[in-house]
């Protein structure tokens, strides 16, 4: 992934909402960057900012959670190889919350692990004096959560280019893919299988007519489709209407070109 993702800003997306009254008051503002989180094998720690832009004050709760893919599914459990420090915050309109995510062990080299980053928004009474009322009272309440990636790498592979180290990019590690299609319950399902030692990061994801990426193009996701962590496969719906055939390319990390991902078996 290029390091323009260490400048990117997301707005917190809304995943669920608590429903206790038919009022709706407006959610916080935050903002959280960088949004892909590295920790190589000669660093301790990564650095994690929230900030608040709007006009009252936000609590939060970040976790560190483990991160496997199992049967096509994301599964995440509780660990201790990384924390959040410190792992609850409240952040003042206008003002930035430093979060440090520090690894607690080592990896084993030419070893990647994965984790999700999980920021919640703790939820509050809302101060209902501007409602009329004599008393605080919870309404309906848009309650956000934030997912990003972290990875550790160990010794002998990294995937992120750094302001402080100067490498080659061409000796980055890089997953090694394969991709089938599944027919299930009549439906078509892109299959993608990751052999590396490092995960991929798909998007832009096309088929086109054999050595030629702009000539019989059929579209499968335009933007992002999602992780395949090392030697796991992940799986997508087919778009209607496409039918999967030739060469399949994709973009494996941000702000390069499309590579192409050959047919197993």
């Amino acid at each position: 992934m290029k390091l323009t993702f260490l400048r990117c800003i997301f707005r917190l997306i809304v995943l669920s909402a608590l429903c206790l009254s038919g009022q709706v008051f407006a959610a916080s503002s935050v903002l959280v960057w960088p949004v892909y989180q590295i920790i190589e094998a000669d660093q301790n720690s990564s650095a994690l900012w929230l900030e608040n832009r709007g006009a009252d004050p936000v609590s939060l709760q970040v976790r560190v959670m483990a991160w496997k893919q199992e049967n096509f599914s994301e599964r995440y459990a509780d660990q201790t190889a990384v924390v959040a420090s410190p792992p609850f915050a409240t952040v003042a309109p206008g003002q930035r919350q430093l979060i440090r995510l520090i690894r607690n062990t080592p990896v084993a080299p030419k070893t990647e692990k994965a984790f999700r980053i999980i920021i919640d928004e703790i939820p509050s009474p809302l101060n209902a004096s501007a409602q009329g009322q004599a008393k605080a009272v919870v309404g309906l309440q848009l309650q956000m959560r934030y997912l990003l990636p972290l990875f550790l790498d160990g010794e002998g592979l990294w995937t992120n280019e750094r302001t402080d180290i100067k490498r080659d990019p061409a000796s980055a590690t890089k997953p090694v893919l394969k991709w089938s299609v599944d027919n299930e319950g009549g439906k078509m399902l892109l299959k993608i299988r990751n052999n590396g030692t490092v995960h991929a990061r798909l998007s832009n994801v096309f088929w086109s007519a054999n050595g030629n990426n702009k000539q019989g193009v059929k579209t499968m996701v335009s933007g992002f489709m999602g992780y395949v962590l090392p030697g796991q496969e992940m799986r997508w719906p087919v778009p209607a209407g496409v039918i999967p055939g030739g060469q399949l390319n994709a973009q494996i990390a941000d702000n390069t070109q499309p590579v192409v991902i050959p047919r197993g078996e």
